[in-house]
């Protein structure tokens, strides 16, 4: 094929070729594929809709779900994306997520203490610490920004050997997987020897329930789970307090709530009384008993039951709904482990019935806030990446590490700034989990510098370098997150099946991408 002149650039392509030669139009196709899959097949047995709505994968459970999982590899797998197309790769945001919640748990449950080792020869030859500080209690900020030192240390380390010593990063980062995974193994085994622990054991528990500790007028800060269980009188008090357009804001909540539940429950004891005349009723049909057949659909036509009785909203059910909306008084647990998008959650409850239980109970409260976080750092690393001059500098960093030197390019500075940003990403992800559910495992994180590495190369980042986007990451994230819950779906298919999807998906895309870096670059 005829080579790429320079005049060939400012010739004006069709909007079909240009569709074509973007690296994410292949992972879209997939992602949407997965999209249909996931709608049509969770849709319950013996139902039919061609509204992916109504199945569980699209639900208000599910979306809130699956966002989760999406949006946790995709903080990781922006870190991982940057560094690839910067021609590096980090093998270590795996080990480092469990590092990080590791540190942040151990630091919440214990406080922080600096130690300093010591050989002693008293009574023979031994190894001592010497206590240099410790604090007791360090709030949620306290433990992230202590934790943030730590794994952005780390990731400048690596990033300083791979530029200084001309190691290739994958070495390195190797290194730093079983480092930090044996120190974060040590550390909690060192840790768990306290009574309320399992001793030797690789998990921290018993970590306070921060997001759920507020401020409640009188009581100064309680867990939400002690201030709904205080004594009648005074949950009535509480009650008896509150301005009267929260009360009956909160009232008609209830009433609305009380209201589905009961008309639940009496679908449930329908269903459940007309199922035994349904099942002799097809007994009588294949019998081809005509009388007995007469009988049982006079009984079904006729079947009725007794509606449940909807609970009556008490002062004490108020207070108890009032607790539930008090926001935490640790705002940054809350940022990380919380809810988004409450209001209108409850809006698709209270307002158009569809983020409703079988049990008539709202489905979701909102979205985890590790999808607000998700957005908020694709897009600051949209902006960089597309429109920035230091978006430049990884790409020819990526593309051409000597011409980006002869013209001037910070390479070193670049290489080691994604190293640590990749350190960043892991902990926000530990972060997420630790403030969520409030527990820590060194394997939290097993396998994900894989699977972040696996949706970048998935949304169309080349493993050469100097190509690829976020969007298209965000994309494989998406592919990623959502694979598996498509596949759990289908009948007569194995879940785990999804890695075989993927694994081709992977090799699918790695030929796609280079031959649109190819095609781009003027080489094919």
């Amino acid at each position: 094929m005829k080579a790429r002149q320079e005049s060939d650039r400012l010739e004006k392509n069709s909007w079909l070729s240009s569709l074509v030669s973007r690296p994410e139009i292949g992972p879209l196709g997939v992602m949407l594929l997965l999209f249909g899959m996931l709608g049509y097949f969770s849709i319950p047995t013996g139902e039919f809709s061609l509204n992916p709505f109504a199945g569980e994968g699209f639900n208000a459970l599910g979306i809130r779900n699956n966002l989760r999982v999406i949006s946790q590899l995709g903080i990781i797998a922006l870190g991982a994306g940057l560094l690839i197309i910067a021609g590096e790769f980090d093998l270590s945001i795996g080990s480092m997520v469990g590092f990080a919640s590791a540190c942040m748990a151990m630091i919440l449950r214990w406080g922080f203490t600096i130690i300093i080792p010591y050989i002693s020869f008293k009574d023979g030859f031994n190894l001592e610490f010497y206590t240099l500080l410790h604090i007791p209690n360090v709030s949620p900020f306290g433990a992230l920004f202590i934790t943030l030192c730590f794994t952005i240390f780390f990731g400048w380390l690596q990033g300083f050997i791979v530029v200084k010593t001309g190691l290739p990063s994958f070495i390195v980062t190797l290194g730093g997987l079983f480092s930090l995974r044996g120190l974060t193994e040590v550390s909690l085994r060192s840790f768990n020897h306290r009574p309320e622990q399992s001793k030797g054991s690789t998990t921290v528990t018993e970590i306070p329930d921060i997001k759920n500790i507020i401020n409640l007028e009188g009581y100064g800060e309680i867990e939400r789970a002690s201030a709904k269980m205080l004594p009648q009188d005074e949950l009535l008090k509480i009650a008896e307090n509150l301005p009267e357009n929260i009360i009956k804001s909160l009232t008609n909540q209830l009433t609305y709530t009380y209201q589905r539940v009961a008309e639940a429950k009496t679908q449930i004891m329908v269903e459940k009384g007309i199922q035994p005349l349904q099942r002799a009723l097809e007994n009588a049909i294949s019998s081809g008993n005509e009388t007995m057949v007469n009988t049982i659909k006079e009984r079904i036509d006729n079947f009725n039951i007794e509606p449940v009785t909807p609970k009556i909203v008490s002062s004490i059910d108020v207070a108890k709904s009032y607790i539930d909306t008090i926001p935490t008084a640790r705002p940054i647990a809350n940022f990380f482990g919380g809810d988004i998008l409450e209001p209108i959650f409850s809006w698709l409850y209270f307002s158009i019935d569809w983020n409703v239980n079988n049990f008539g109970n709202q489905f979701a409260p909102g979205l985890y806030s590790c999808v607000m976080i998700w957005l908020l750092l694709s897009l600051a690393c949209y902006i960089v990446l597309s429109k920035t001059q230091a978006g430049n500098w990884i790409y020819s960093t990526g593309g051409n590490l000597n011409a980006a030197k002869a013209n001037g390019v910070p390479t070193e500075k670049v290489k080691i700034s994604l190293f640590v940003f990749s350190a960043f990403c892991a902990t926000m992800f530990a972060a997420c989990q630790v403030f969520e559910v409030n527990t820590a495992d060194a394997a939290r994180g097993n396998l994900k510098e894989l699977e972040a590495i696996a949706a970048a190369v998935i949304g169309g980042v080349v493993m050469t370098g100097g190509f690829g986007t976020v969007i298209g990451i965000i994309i494989g994230a998406f592919i990623f997150g959502i694979a598996k819950e498509a596949f759990f779906y289908i009948p007569g298919i194995d879940g785990s099946f999804y890695r075989v999807f993927l694994g081709l998906v992977i090799i699918a895309s790695a030929i796609l991408n280079e031959n649109i870096r190819k095609r781009i670059m003027g080489n094919m």
